[in-house]
């Protein structure tokens, strides 16, 4: 690993010393450094090597964030190859693997090549309008489509392998790979797949019948959803990251297409991270 990008969320400036100290202990290592223009403002820096996501290749992407700056990131650099390890310095964090007082000691095992790769599997979406493809996303955690304004339920007609589902009548209706098991989907009442599932998860937002319940399906199938509601405002969003404005008879086409690969620790343990984030047994544990 010799050309390393650092990349981080907005308002950091109080870790502005951390910056400085990862940039001077890659260079101490000979890396090549390469920042995000946020990244070299924050740092007051006038003369660098610019990083732009999607273009510049490098070999390590060090970001400084949440699982937000994480899905960003992956988003941006999805036709370029390339590595990712996250220092969470947003909230839960499940994709960040270290907090940034570990930073030194970390790297270091990091370029001893002390690390194992988490594959995890991405998402295409394409959305077709008039029998003509208008856009195509790639998505780590999910693909979500929902009504924007009045609260009403949407008439969305899903398919798998271009066999009927069913016709949902809900808020909105979630398509998420594992690793996106744990965030919104998990706040419609979706379950919590372990990444090294090869599932996509289907997950109803508060839908009409009672019988409508989330799916696990093989992740080499192909879920297909057609907008049968015509409202003003019914948007499909991706990660969180990026939407767009959806209308009537627009169909969605989302499959399985390719991986982004993160650096993991040995010592990493999902079953742990669960525990940690979402404080599984902590009162019990408490007590004993």
């Amino acid at each position: 690993m010799k050309r390393i990008a650092i990349v981080s969320r907005l308002h950091l400036e109080k870790h502005e010393k951390t910056f400085h100290s990862i940039v001077k202990y890659l260079k101490k290592e000979k890396k090549e450094v390469f920042l995000e223009e946020r990244v070299s403002d924050l740092m007051k820096m006038k003369e660098y090597k610019k990083f732009i996501p999607g273009k510049t290749k490098v070999d390590l992407i060090l970001v400084m964030g949440g699982d937000g700056t994480i899905l960003r990131i992956v988003n941006q650099m999805r036709e370029v190859s390339t590595k990712f390890f996250g220092i969470n310095m947003g909230h839960l964090g499940f994709l960040s693997e270290i907090p940034p007082i570990q930073i030194g000691k970390t790297l270091g095992r990091v370029f001893a090549g002390h690390y194992t790769i988490d594959k995890r599997q991405m998402l295409s979406v394409v959305i077709e309008r008039d029998k003509k493809k208008v856009k195509k996303f790639h998505a780590l955690n999910e693909v979500s489509i929902t009504q924007g304004t009045l609260s009403r339920l949407l008439s969305l007609k899903a398919k798998v392998d271009n066999k009927k589902l069913a016709n949902y009548k809900a808020d909105g209706l979630i398509v998420s790979t594992p690793t996106g098991s744990t965030a919104y989907s998990l706040s419609a009442g979706g379950p919590i797949v372990h990444p090294n599932v090869k599932a996509l998860i289907i997950t109803p937002i508060c839908p009409h019948s009672f019988t409508h319940k989330p799916i696990v399906i093989p992740d080499d199938k192909k879920v297909d959803i057609a907008v049968a509601s015509d409202y003003t405002q019914m948007n499909l969003t991706i990660d969180g990251q990026r939407s767009m404005q959806l209308k009537y008879k627009d169909v969605i086409y989302i499959k399985r297409d390719g991986i982004a690969e993160f650096i993991r620790l040995p010592n990493e343990n999902y079953f742990q991270t669960l525990r940690n984030k979402l404080g599984w047994g902590s009162k019990i544990e408490k007590i004993l």
